[in-house]
């Protein structure tokens, strides 16, 4: 009976896994682009809480910290651009990341593998189609 436990919480951990790089491949990178430009600290925030990953916020943060001293010096210009664009270019590329691990393209794909048991789509059967000279019935092989 031991011997299940472990088995049942690697598994448990692999698809909690594989259910978070899944989430990381679904951001659409120009939405996010957009929303860290007109709502930097909340999008930082909103995308790491989604994404179960919590680095490109506190890279932003750590930015920010650096960028008050010089806040002084060039009127703020470098507070407000450094620190969202640190945290987009970290979750752009964590999600092209995790896209090529998937071995997928897009979003799109990400949310079918979400919604569709965790696997890539499949490619459709392909159907022959078969006529009969002597009749004018198709017949269908699989």
């Amino acid at each position: 009976m031991t011997s299940t436990i472990p088995n049942d919480y690697q598994s448990y951990l692999a698809q909690k896994e594989q259910v978070k790089a899944i989430k990381q491949a679904r951001v659409r990178i120009g939405i996010a682009w957009l929303a860290h430009m007109f709502a930097a600290p909340i999008s930082s925030l909103v995308y790491s809480i989604k994404t179960e990953n919590y680095v490109p916020v506190l890279a932003a943060t750590g930015v920010a910290l650096v960028a008050v001293p010089v806040a002084a010096i060039d009127l703020g210009l470098t507070l407000a651009v450094a620190p969202p664009v640190t945290s987009a270019v970290l979750i752009q590329t964590k999600a092209g990341e995790r896209r090529r691990q998937l071995g997928i393209f897009g979003p799109e794909a990400a949310d079918a593998m979400m919604f569709g048991n965790f696997a890539p789509q499949a490619q459709p059967a392909k159907v022959e189609v078969t006529l009969n000279n002597n009749t004018s019935e198709a017949t269908r092989v699989d």
